[in-house]
């Protein structure tokens, strides 16, 4: 085993590779069967050398270069539907961020980075999503209410700072606005 194969992954390089998966199956180049196998062996990988055979026979993501989403609310309340996106950034400083990523189909990951000061975030998920909260809380509230109904649905990745405020994640069909 070379020695570039034998290097450890990051939590980076394994979202890189679900962009390719994603891309894939967008493509119809492999199913979405495929797409939640091939998943779980990317988030399992621990060095490079095990994620070349998950990903060798479908190329780079076609959409790995998508631009992430700016949502700020200062001293105002923000509703967005983010769409075409891989990352959201939002930020509530005095104000509120409600995102609505109701709509996410299996198989489909977003990241959203949420800093507040002073401020809350709410996110309106899929009941079946996975969603992963590496944030931090300072003076401040983080909650995801209901518990995901099985595997294989969409993945929502949580981080930023909470800093007397709150981040809520709701399980719904969609907001109740």
């Amino acid at each position: 085993m070379s020695s570039d194969t034998a290097m450890r992954l990051s939590d980076d390089e394994r979202w890189e590779a679900t962009r390719v998966l994603d891309a894939a199956v967008a493509d119809g180049r492999i199913t979405w069967e495929e797409h939640a196998e091939r998943s779980e062996l990317v988030w399992s990988a621990r060095t490079k050398g095990e994620l070349d055979p998950v990903l060798r026979d479908l190329g780079p993501a076609k959409g790995a270069t998508e631009p992430s989403q700016d949502v700020v609310a200062t001293f105002s309340k923000i509703i967005s539907t983010p769409e075409n996106t891989r990352e959201v950034h939002a930020n509530a400083t005095f104000g509120a961020v409600i995102l609505n990523l109701s709509a996410m189909r299996p198989g489909e990951q977003i990241s959203v980075i949420a800093d507040s000061f002073c401020g809350k975030i709410a996110l309106y998920v899929p009941t079946d999503a996975v969603v992963i909260d590496d944030g931090t809380v300072a003076l401040g509230k983080r909650k995801v209410f209901g518990t995901s109904e099985g595997r294989g649905g969409p993945v929502v990745r949580i981080g930023g700072k909470i800093t007397m405020g709150n981040i809520k994640v709701f399980r719904s069909a969609g907001p109740a606005w």
